[in-house]
Order: C-alpha cells, then sequence, then structure tokens
C-alpha cells in the first residue's frame, strides 16, 4: 500500500521508490474517475446506440468483419474500431448498457498510460505523470470516453503508434521491435476510422524527425522494413473482405473516408475556421497551463537558455499542429474529432506546470491534495447531474416497453433513424423490418395481431393516427429522444 507521505510531500519525483510506485496511482485515478463517469448510465445521444448496436449485431452474428447496422452494411469506417464493443457484449446475451461502455473506459485509461510513457521517455518520469494526470482530468478527455464510439479506439492505436516511435526513435538496442509498434499502432488506428489514423501519427513523426534535422531518419522510416508491419494487417483485413462479399465493399470505405475529408456537402460540414477558438475551448481549464508555457517560453521575460525538455516540446507540437490543421481542411467537423490533440496539449500542459513548481516551490506539498479535490469534483458533477441529465434520453425504456408485449407478432421500425436502428438490436438481440408511413397508410406490412410500431421522430399526425386507431392500435408509450419522440404503437389486446 501505498504510504501517506505520497500525498504529503511532493506528489511528482523522478527518483526513489515513490517515483516507481505513483504510475499505479495514476492507473488506478484514472480507473476509477472513468468508471464512475459511465457508472449508471444507459445508452443515448446519436452515437452510442449506433455503435452499440452494430457491435453487439457484430456479437450476436459472430460476424466481425464487416460493420452492419439492423442487418444493412455501414461502411463510415472499417470493423476494428468496433471489435472492443463486440468482444464485451459477445460474454452473454442480456448485458447492462455498462458493459457497452467499459471499453471506452479501458482504452482511455491506456491512452492515459501511454501519455505518461511518451512523457517519461521524452522529458522524465515527473512530466509523464503530470501529463498523466492532466489528461485523465480533462473533463473533454472524461466526456470522450463515457460515450460509446469508435473514436476512443482510434486515439489509443494514434498514441500508440506515436510511442512506439518515440521510444524506437531514442532506444539504443530493440529499436526495430519499437518501430514495430510505431506501424502496428498506425494499422489499428486505420482499421478503427479510416485515412486519419494514418495520416496523423505518421505526419507527427516526419514533422518532428524535421524538427530535428534528422532526415536521415525520415527515409529509413518511410522506407524501412517496418512498414511491413502496417501493410500486413491492412492487406489481411482488405483480402479476407475481398474474398467474403467483393471488391466494393472496400471501395466503399474508401470513398466514405474520403468523402468526409473532401466533400463540402459531407456530413458536419463547418468553415475551415470552426476549430480556431475550440481548439482552446475544450481542453480547459488545462489551457491555462499551456498559456504559462506559451509565456515562459516566448513572451518578453523569457531567457536565452537552452530549452528544457526540448525534445518533447517539439514533439508534442508536431502532434498538436499536424492535428489542428489536419482537422480544419477536412470538411467534416465536429468538436468529438479534436480527440488526438488531448495527449499533446497535456503533455505541453504539463510543462507548463513544470515552470509553475520552479518559479513557486510551495505548490508541490499540495499536488496530492489538488488532485483529491479535482477527482470529488468531477465526480460529484458526473454522478449528481450529468449522468441523470442523460438518462432522461435514454431509449431503455422504449425497448422495455417492446420486449414487455410477449405477443409472436411482429415489431417494425418506422423511418428509423441510425439510433433506432441501433438501439433495437443492442435491446431486442435481432434484426427488426423497416417500414415508413406511406407503408403505415397504404397497408404494405404485416398487420398481424400482436403487432408492434416503434415510430421515430414522431409528430402528430391525425390521418396517421386516424388509420392506425382505426385498425385497432393504440399508443402504448412516447418517449423525448433529443429534439424528436419516439412512439410506440400496439394492437395487442
Amino acid at each position: 500500500m501505498l504510504k501517506c507521505e505520497i500525498w504529503s510531500q511532493s506528489f511528482f519525483e523522478d527518483s526513489g521508490r515513490k517515483s516507481s510506485r505513483t504510475w499505479l496511482v495514476l492507473l488506478i485515478f484514472t480507473l476509477a474517475l472513468l468508471l464512475l463517469s459511465i457508472w449508471g448510465l444507459d445508452l443515448s445521444g446519436r452515437d452510442s446506440p449506433r455503435v452499440a448496436g452494430i457491435a453487439r449485431e457484430m456479437a450476436v452474428t459472430s460476424d466481425y468483419l464487416i460493420p452492419r447496422l439492423n442487418g444493412e452494411n455501414f461502411l463510415e469506417y472499417p470493423s476494428l474500431g468496433y471489435w472492443p464493443v463486440a468482444l464485451t457484449l459477445s460474454i452473454s446475451k442480456n448485458l447492462p448498457d455498462f458493459f457497452a461502455f467499459l471499453p471506452m473506459v479501458l482504452l482511455g485509461t491506456g491512452t492515459v498510460l501511454i501519455t505518461y510513457l511518451i512523457g517519461k521517455k521524452l522529458a522524465g518520469e515527473r512530466i509523464g505523470l503530470m501529463a498523466g494526470f492532466i489528461l485523465s482530468t480533462m473533463p473533454a478527455f472524461i466526456t470522450y470516453h463515457r460515450h460509446c464510439r469508435v473514436d476512443p479506439a482510434l486515439l489509443f492505436f494514434i498514441a500508440l503508434s506515436l510511442y512506439g516511435f518515440v521510444a524506437g526513435y531514442q532506444a539504443s538496442r530493440k529499436r526495430f521491435l519499437f518501430i514495430a509498434l510505431f506501424y502496428l499502432g498506425m494499422a489499428g488506428a486505420f482499421l478503427s476510422k479510416g485515412i486519419i489514423g494514418v495520416a496523423i501519427p505518421a505526419a507527427t513523426a516526419v514533422v518532428f524527425l524535421i524538427t530535428q534535422k534528422d532526415f536521415g531518419a525520415i527515409r529509413k522510416l518511410l522506407l524501412g522494413p517496418g512498414i511491413l508491419f502496417f501493410l500486413v494487417p491492412i492487406f489481411l483485413w482488405v483480402g479476407s473482405v475481398w474474398w467474403f462479399e467483393g471488391p466494393d465493399i472496400i471501395k466503399e470505405v474508401i470513398r466514405q473516408s474520403l468523402w468526409r475529408f473532401l466533400s463540402p456537402s459531407a456530413d458536419h460540414a463547418k468553415p475551415f475556421y470552426y476549430y480556431f477558438t475550440r481548439v482552446f475551448i475544450a481542453p480547459m481549464p488545462w489551457t491555462l497551463l499551456f498559456l504559462v508555457l506559451l509565456w515562459y517560453r516566448w513572451g518578453p521575460t523569457h531567457s536565452r537558455e537552452p530549452v528544457l525538455h526540448g525534445s518533447l516540446l517539439r514533439f508534442a507540437l508536431a502532434w498538436s499542429v499536424i492535428v489542428f490543421v489536419g482537422l480544419s481542411l477536412a470538411s467534416a467537423k465536429r468538436t468529438l474529432y479534436l480527440g488526438p490533440i488531448f495527449p499533446p496539449f497535456s503533455l505541453l500542459a504539463a510543462l507548463g506546470w513544470d515552470r509553475i513548481r520552479e518559479k513557486f516551490p510551495r505548490v508541490k506539498h499540495s499536488e496530492g491534495y489538488g488532485l483529491v479535490v479535482i477527482f470529488l469534483l468531477i465526480t460529484g458533477t458526473n454522478l449528481l447531474f450529468i449522468i441523470p441529465s442523460e438518462r432522461n434520453e435514454s431509449l431503455r425504456p422504449v425497448f422495455e416497453v417492446v420486449s414487455s408485449q410477449r405477443t409472436n407478432g411482429p415489431v417494425y421500425l418506422v423511418n428509423p433513424s441510425e439510433a433506432i436502428r441501433g438501439v433495437s438490436f443492442f435491446y431486442l438481440g435481432k434484426r427488426m423490418p423497416v417500414v415508413n408511413v406511406q407503408d403505415l397508410l397504404l397497408g404494405r406490412f404485416q398487420d398481424w395481431p400482436g403487432t408492434t410500431l416503434v415510430i421515430d421522430s414522431y409528430r402528430e399526425d391525425s390521418q396517421l393516427s386516424s388509420s392506425l386507431l382505426s385498425k385497432g392500435y393504440r399508443v402504448i408509450l412516447q418517449k423525448k429522444f433529443g429534439k424528436d419522440e419516439v412512439c410506440v404503437y400496439s394492437n395487442s389486446p
């Protein structure tokens, strides 16, 4: 057990037994913080139900090759990003929503530990620990990992890839193993979310080597035999998909990835300046430490002495700039997509906090207590306010009502969104037939006794209501979901 002195004395140290154990505190701290952020959470929003449904369909059908949403191919991304959730859900047929979020927690914890290792490699253990704790307490990072999405897998593999690069660049022995990790991580990122998973780590490594004026290393990195560790997993996936499904699916995945980057009509298309303010708002409150670093490094009072931890500064800046520029050039933009900038930002914030520690040594003795306060504030906010608010928009009650009908009649999804398609498979465990309102009015569905209709984006429609009432249907549930309503009709006695 860790001694109490770890909290009352300076929390971050570079040597001694306390230092060798503090990373365990980082692990437990991050895991507890992220677990409590999903405690009692149900599927809500637009992304989580869709991704959870795709993953549940993978688990039920044992088809991990092609993502499918209620039986239809869903080819925005390759399949690896869904695997962590699918493998967890394969444990049992009736797992609570918590297990859909659990892989996100584990991936987030892994990303924090990798960030710690990068900081340790480039600037020592103290800086690495600071970066790890800063990242784990970044509200946007916690939010990023408390929804069921493929983005946490993308971020984990990007961080893993760049750790392999950093460790390989500094290693005197076993360098090839770390370079292999660089390429394997990049392959994992690509198979999680497409081209962006290759662009960020590759461009970051090249830009960093340019700042180091090590041009020979660029040639070795991009043309060396290690690239096989990237190509082999990609070719295995492409070959398997081609063999079982044909080439059209590969073409569609590539088209979707390029379309989101290049097309002005892509979903979530925004102007190029969309991230100019959000890049500073998203990492709050730790943006202040980044500003401190800028002041001490480039302000009017900065010294001309050699830059302390210069390699980490250049690497983190290269990583941040690549993410910012790349995302700004892409057509599709959401604040969510800023996730890959959080680890390098935490590394830069750690350098800012290190300068404060040097300037005001007394703050060293309050670091541990400060982390306890931050932990309690974040956990209390999640448990008392955020989770109850999100549970109000949970779709679980809708499909509990559908399941409770206990009839042999069919269940139809009417004008379903991607969220409804996904969450229906997640809760019911099977594919549901889809119809539209016109089908209901014209009777183009099996109107058997015990039929249930789940109508998405429900609007009061006198013609539809009259038609359903005349056929013996009654409303058994209306549930608010975002700006829309989901309405359940049934003709069961």
